[in-house]
This record gives structure tokens, C-alpha cells and sequence, in this order.
């Protein structure tokens, strides 16, 4: 029986801003695996992008990516498909989608080019070397971070103030626009939050042992937030570079001392002790009980 699952940010939360490390997190990661705790990313990364991190990480769990405009699932995790989920045999995986494809979500914005265009750029219009210069990525995980499917990620030219009334027109065409901790993401419907509990509930239902297992979350930027609200129990960690994100929640987060891999062993050793101690059931929400689809 599984206490937990912990759905983690990874830029700036599991891997470092700057240097994509995760040698800080290593020790916990090695924890949560012996004591059968899965680790989902809940990223703004491409699943190109998740997959390598995911080998790398020696993972084999469900991905939530594009800042949770699609979920992709381990056929072995015994998980049921939904109607008109898509199958990948080659990855023995299938995927759910909350989002419409990239190329209807452009055609949207493209309604707001005349006024807007000139104040970001697509980032799946670089060149690599673009990409590579914006990121600090070598050339392989540039061209990865460019294979988007589900949402347009922009780099953001203009002011604040300008990507704030800029926000609020992409909402008017019924389109979501969060910021990450580099760039600004526009999807259809869905986000982290939904996409998490949605997959949380069918883990819960589903996958035997885990019928009172713990959503955990942990994040560091605003479009962490959603999430964060809606786990039963959350981490915000430390940026180096930006400001906490602004989860409305009473209780049941903890903020982290340190920044990136470090601050997310320290807040998740943290949250494990503190579900172990004091017992799964009280920290169980109520939402969970309901279809989060």
C-alpha cells in the first residue's frame, strides 16, 4: 500500500534553474522508490523532454506535460484508457489529452498578432541555437523542448504590465495563459491542478493499494499554483530567480529553505515524515471523492 504520490514541477523544483541538475534530490528520489511512493512530473516540458528525464531519473510513471494539457501512461501501470485516448505502442503508453492540438491554439492567437505579435516569439520558431541561448540546453534538449503538441510557449518580449492585459485577451478567446519560470504557456482548457487531480482520482480508484494514497505537490512557479491548491498536501520551493507563486490554501504546505533539488528533498522529506506521522486519513480531501474530469 502506497501512502503517497508526489506530482513535482521539475524546472526550478526537482532540477536546478540554472544547470538542470538533480544530483541535490538524488538520496530522496532513491526513498520515495523504496518505500513504493511514485514520482509524476507535472511539467511545462514536452514529453520528448519528460521521457529522457524520466530514463535518466530510472522513472517509469505516468507524465504530466505541456503544464498539464496531456497525460501520458504507462500501459504496465494498469491504469483503464479512456474513451478516445491515444495508443502508443512503440511506448507501450497511452495518453489523455485536456487540450486541442497546437496548431488550432495558434490559429486563436492569431487573432491578437496584429497588437501583440511584435511583444513575444513563439519558442517552437527558433533555431536551436536560439533556444540553446535562451535556456542554457545543449542542442538535443533544445530541439526536445521545441516538440510541443498540445500548447504554444512563448518568450516574453514585452513588460509585466503588458503580459498582464495580454493574459486577460488570450482568456477572452477561452484560452488559459500561465507563466512558468522562463516562459509564458497558452493552452486550451486543463492546467496542472486539473490534469493532477484528475489523474489522482484514477489512481485512487483504480490501482490497488493506493485507494488512500496522499497528492502531494510540489512547485515553484505561478503555474504551479492551481496545483498546489488542490493537492491534499503541498511544497512550494524556492526560486532564485522569481517570486513564490500565490496558492490559496489555509494550511497544509510548507515553503523550503533552499532553492531547486534541494529545497525539494528537504520539503518532501519533510511532507513524507509528516504523512507518516500523523496519519494518511486526516489529510485526505474530500474533492478526491468526486470525478475531477
Amino acid at each position: 500500500m502506497s501512502m503517497a504520490v508526489v506530482y513535482t514541477d521539475l524546472d526550478g523544483t526537482l532540477l536546478d534553474h540554472y544547470t538542470y541538475a538533480f544530483d541535490k534530490a538524488l538520496e530522496t528520489i532513491k526513498a520515495l522508490k523504496a518505500q513504493g511512493i511514485p514520482i509524476v512530473p507535472c511539467t511545462s516540458k514536452t514529453r520528448t523532454e519528460t521521457v529522457s528525464l524520466m530514463q535518466a531519473l530510472e522513472l517509469d510513471n505516468p507524465m504530466i506535460i505541456e503544464n498539464g494539457a496531456a497525460i501520458w501512461v504507462p500501459n504496465d501501470w494498469g491504469l483503464t484508457r479512456p474513451e478516445g485516448a491515444d495508443i502508443d505502442v512503440d511506448a507501450n503508453a497511452w495518453s489523455h489529452c485536456f487540450s486541442p492540438p497546437r496548431g488550432i491554439i495558434r490559429r486563436q492567437l492569431a487573432i491578437l498578432n496584429i497588437e501583440w505579435g511584435n511583444r513575444y516569439q513563439s519558442l517552437c520558431e527558433l533555431s536551436d541555437k536560439q533556444v540553446m541561448a535562451i535556456t542554457g540546453l545543449d542542442a538535443a534538449s533544445a530541439a526536445r523542448a521545441k516538440d510541443r503538441h498540445h500548447c504554444e510557449t512563448l518568450v516574453w518580449l514585452g513588460t509585466p504590465a503588458d503580459k498582464s492585459i495580454f493574459a486577460r485577451q488570450v482568456e477572452a478567446l477561452d484560452l488559459c495563459c500561465v507563466q512558468g519560470g522562463r516562459f509564458v504557456h497558452v493552452l486550451g482548457t486543463g492546467g496542472k491542478g486539473h490534469a493532477m487531480s484528475w489523474l489522482h482520482h484514477k489512481i485512487r480508484a483504480e490501482l490497488p493499494g493506493f485507494d488512500r494514497a496522499v497528492s502531494i505537490a510540489a512547485g515553484d512557479a505561478q503555474n504551479d499554483a492551481e496545483m498546489l491548491e488542490v493537492a491534499d498536501l503541498a511544497l512550494m520551493v524556492r526560486s532564485p530567480v522569481h517570486d513564490p507563486p500565490t496558492p490559496k490554501r489555509a494550511g497544509g504546505m510548507v515553503i523550503s529553505d533552499n532553492f531547486g533539488p534541494a529545497g525539494w528533498a528537504e520539503g518532501i522529506e519533510a511532507l513524507i515524515t509528516r504523512v507518516e506521522e500523523e496519519g494518511r486519513g486526516r489529510f485526505l480531501s474530500k474533492r478526491h471523492d468526486h470525478d475531477a474530469a
